[in-house]
């Protein structure tokens, strides 16, 4: 699989995140107080999401139960809670309710997806900053082309965007560490060791109004993502979940 530049991803993981936060971790974090009632937890954003398939979820799962054993008072993340933040497009907020311009976000969104195909994130290895422990993602540039579109698109609307920053990464945060860790060192070392969770393809987007945590959510909408093709100088495009429909009954005919 080729990757979106993935030097660039590298030094995010683990220059950006990982190094400078490396002695914070070994004086065992800085703790997170809203993990203490993380399931009611209020700040709610409108966020653009990836949902884990199974085949890489119960991967994670073998890995979790593994720091368990050297930390077992941290917070995991159950697996149906496991996502990958393609853009947090309202920032999470005390109070907030889904935007009466709910609608117009969603077009945005659509219209986007049907520029790209497709594409796959190879997840492999750890990282952590002083609060959390991620799984890290390499994409393909399909997804950096969606979030440039999209960003373009929110903007021409006149439509709120409030990323804290430009968003590049693709990592799925599996722990959260809500007081100071009791093993910084074992963690450390667990985490800079390799692992690899596998490859999947990204065939649909997710937009929730949903917690920090992912706790509470509301879908409220599910976006596949357009295969296209040629054949005899034909163009066609299909949502990636009925392209087997299509196909059988192009093939009936």
């Amino acid at each position: 699989m080729s990757s979106y530049n993935r030097e660039i991803l590298e030094q995010h993981y683990n220059i950006n995140i990982y190094e400078r936060n490396k002695q914070k971790l070994l004086s065992g974090g800085i703790g997170d107080k809203y993990l203490e009632n993380a399931k009611n937890d209020d700040r709610m954003s409108l966020a653009l999401l990836i949902r884990i398939k199974s085949s890489i979820s119960e991967k994670i799962e073998k890995c979790i139960t593994e720091l368990k054993t050297i930390e077992p008072n941290l917070y995991y993340y159950p697996k149906s809670d496991f996502h990958i933040t393609v853009m947090d497009i309202l920032k999470g907020e005390s109070n907030r309710t889904i935007p009466q311009d709910l609608n117009e976000y969603i077009e945005c969104i659509k219209k986007a997806s049907k520029q790209i195909k497709p594409f796959k994130i190879e997840f492999n290895g750890l990282t952590a900053s002083d609060n959390a422990i991620m799984v890290k993602g390499y994409y393909e540039y399909e997804l950096q082309k969606f979030r440039e579109l999209l960003r373009k698109l929110l903007k021409e609307k006149g439509l709120r965007l409030e990323e804290r920053y430009k968003t590049i990464s693709s990592h799925i945060t599996i722990i959260r560490i809500p007081d100071k860790l009791n093993n910084p060192k074992e963690i450390m070392n667990y985490i800079e060791k390799e692992y690899n969770f596998g490859v999947m393809e990204v065939s649909e987007l997710e937009l929730d109004f949903h917690n920090w945590y992912d706790t509470n959510k509301k879908v409220l909408a599910l976006i596949p993502l357009m295969i296209i093709f040629s054949y005899m100088g034909f163009t066609f495009r299909f949502e990636y979940r009925n392209i087997n429909l299509h196909i059988e009954k192009f093939y009936s005919q």
